[in-house]
């Protein structure tokens, strides 16, 4: 499978080199950063309904020295799924000067052999 030349295609075929299922649900994060916790948690408030089924998280980031909201849904990591939720978080956050951080996935922690 091929995918676009940006960095969510390149993500997309890491994960793929990475031997992952691109057909199976996975639980992808998305994150936005912020300048102070208040605009963190209006823009939290103002996604929680668009994504209901989602987690939502909001934490202080030290290395980026910014308030980071994450939002945690379970779906196939397809390049237009994920195209559409970036576009929906970027126009939800923009109002409280969030600014998208790309996304990611959690590998699996491997079984321990016995």
């Amino acid at each position: 499978m091929s995918f676009p030349n940006n960095a969510n295609g390149e993500l997309l075929e890491l994960m793929q080199g990475e031997g992952i299922d691109l057909s199976q649900p996975n639980m992808l994060d998305f994150y936005v950063l912020f300048g102070s916790e208040k605009q963190g948690q209006l823009a939290a408030d103002a996604v929680k309904p668009a994504f209901a089924q989602a987690g939502l998280f909001l934490n202080f980031d030290e290395e980026a020295r910014q308030w980071e909201l994450r939002l945690q849904c379970e779906m196939v990591p397809e390049y237009d799924a994920i195209c559409a939720v970036e576009a929906k978080l970027s126009e939800l956050c923009k109002p409280f000067k969030g600014k998208l951080d790309g996304w990611g996935m959690l590998e699996p922690e491997d079984e321990e052999e016995e």
